[in-house]
């Protein structure tokens, strides 16, 4: 008889006899098979993180990198989003129609993240107090914060006191409080993203006015990626070869010299394409 490892039996005295560390030819065999399994599960592991990193590095920007700019153009398109009312109840309707007439499986995903509540952008951005673009969203909650009653149990004959105007301007501005344009790690949201597009495209932004390849961006690309950049915008190949070549604080100043005025943008500032050419449910699936 034998049992985990050992073989149990009777001794030719009569008495229990039990001999350790012995396991049968099939079970070694299987034992075999699941240690190799869980190897291939770990190794599996690794080779998904390196995939992952690989993927990071070929788009050119780290993850938090991206999460930083696309937090910025959430600001940028908040404070464009909150001038134009007419767009804003679009993206409001468009969120709260895809909750109330669709069921589950037909529902969206839509760029207004209907909660009355507003994400934090500062702490995705690494210098938060010289972003123009949080700036001048700060600057649209605090001019309506003092419009707003300061009792919350004053605001409804507040609002019932308002005119049409008035009304379509603050729902501008709580709608793009609830607008959510930010790329995080592990982002899974598509969809999401690719409808933030079209409200891009229906605002008229352009990211020139809100942000520019300036030092503390460039400093964190390598050198390589910083003479990539100023190719890419037309800089004189010499200059961009004097980047590579010389030690990388001066580069960084050489190159936000060279780039300004010329308007580059990362790709995931830039306005897009062809944003009507396939719905974002269609780019969302084609991601997967």
């Amino acid at each position: 008889m034998a049992l985990a490892g050992c073989v149990v039996g009777i001794s030719h005295g009569g008495t229990l006899q039990v001999t350790p560390g012995l396991v049968k030819a099939d079970d070694r065999k299987a034992r075999a098979e699941l240690q190799r399994g869980d190897a291939d599960e770990e190794g599996s592991g690794v080779d998904e993180k390196a995939a992952q990193e690989d993927e990071e590095a070929a788009a050119g920007l780290s993850a938090a990198l991206t999460e930083e700019l696309t937090a910025i153009r959430t600001a940028a398109l908040r404070v464009e989003l909150a001038g134009r009312p007419d767009v804003a109840l679009v993206g409001i309707l468009h969120a709260l129609v895809s909750r109330v007439f669709y069921d589950y499986y037909g529902r969206i995903e839509p760029a207004v993240e209907v909660t009355g509540q507003r994400r934090n952008l500062a702490p995705s951005v690494k210098e938060p107090d010289a972003c123009r673009a949080l700036t001048g969203w700060n600057d649209v909650m605090e001019g309506w914060a003092e419009r707003v009653p300061g009792n919350p149990a004053d605001l409804w004959p507040w609002l019932v006191a308002q005119s049409q105007d008035v009304l379509l301007d603050l729902l501008a501005v709580v709608t793009a409080a609830n607008l959510n344009a930010v790329v995080a790690r592990h982002e899974t949201s598509k969809e999401r993203i690719a409808y933030t597009d079209l409200m891009a495209v229906a605002v008229g932004l352009d990211m020139g006015l809100w942000w520019a390849p300036e030092a503390v961006f460039l400093a964190r690309l390598s050198k390589a990626e910083i003479a990539g950049v100023m190719r890419e915008a037309g800089c004189a190949e010499d200059a961009a070869k004097a980047v590579e070549r010389g030690a990388k604080p001066e580069g960084v100043l050489q190159a936000e010299k060279e780039l300004d005025g010329r308007g580059w943008l990362p790709t995931v500032l830039r306005m897009p394409a062809s944003p009507e050419s396939e719905s974002p449910t269609e780019v969302a699936l084609a991601a997967e």
